[in-house]
């Protein structure tokens, strides 16, 4: 199997595309152990040595079923050898740390199709999950920041849609006349409903309605 010369990542001979394939392979971010016919680590990556949470030298040659400390991890392993198809299967484990994996078992045949062990890739999801939960949650605070803009503050509940209609054009600066041609209403009615919302958001002045209005997003 490639590795057997448990050399964890480095150049396994003189061949310059060899180095390149050794390294490469070593520092994919899947991780992938290498295991021989008789169940022991032959080599892995260093992405799988994160995972497991061990440092490939004092794994190499040892059974795999003694370096999964993580009961899931365990399991998986003992399904996968149960069946003669690859094997693959979403797990969540608690060491080293919490993780969502997704594990692929797969067999290792030679030119001939003999069997020289199993080949397992750990593909760590952690990452990508949190990445998909922050950016649902940042939409989602978007999205709240966005319709608060657009809502009229709690104390503007208290006033009548016409109020409303007013105090929003006395935000824009517009006069009372101004205010009862737009709203199609008399002038003594704006002046009416002017000191109705006053008295309901407890202003003093058609500066402070302004005010208001600005600070709350009426305009």
């Amino acid at each position: 199997m490639p590795g057997s010369k448990k050399n964890n990542g480095k150049c396994p001979g003189d061949c310059p595309s060899d180095c390149l394939i050794a390294q490469a392979v070593s520092g994919l971010s899947v991780g992938l152990m290498l295991i021989n016919s008789t169940g022991k680590l032959t080599w892995m990556n260093r992405t799988a040595e994160r995972i497991l949470g061990r440092p490939c030298p004092e794994c190499l040659g040892r059974p795999v079923t003694e370096l999964f400390k993580d009961p899931q991890m365990a399991a998986f392993w003992n399904d996968a050898m149960e069946t003669d198809q690859n094997y693959l299967a979403d797990i969540s484990v608690h060491w080293p740390e919490p993780m969502e994996l997704k594990l692929h078992a797969t067999h290792c045949v030679d030119d001939e199709g003999r069997a020289l062990g199993r080949a397992l890739l750990l593909c760590d999801l952690t990452q990508e999950k949190r990445i998909q939960v922050e950016l649902s949650q940042a939409v989602a605070n978007r999205l709240l920041d966005l319709t608060s803009a657009h809502m009229p503050p709690e104390p503007v509940a208290n006033l009548t849609q016409q109020e409303l209609r007013v105090l929003r054009l006395v935000g824009r600066g517009l006069a009372n006349e101004e205010i009862a041609r737009k709203a199609n209403i008399s002038p003594s009615t704006v002046r009416s409903h002017l000191k109705s919302l006053y008295r309901k958001l407890g202003l003093d002045s058609r500066a402070a309605a302004v005010s208001f209005a600005v600070r709350h997003h009426l305009v």
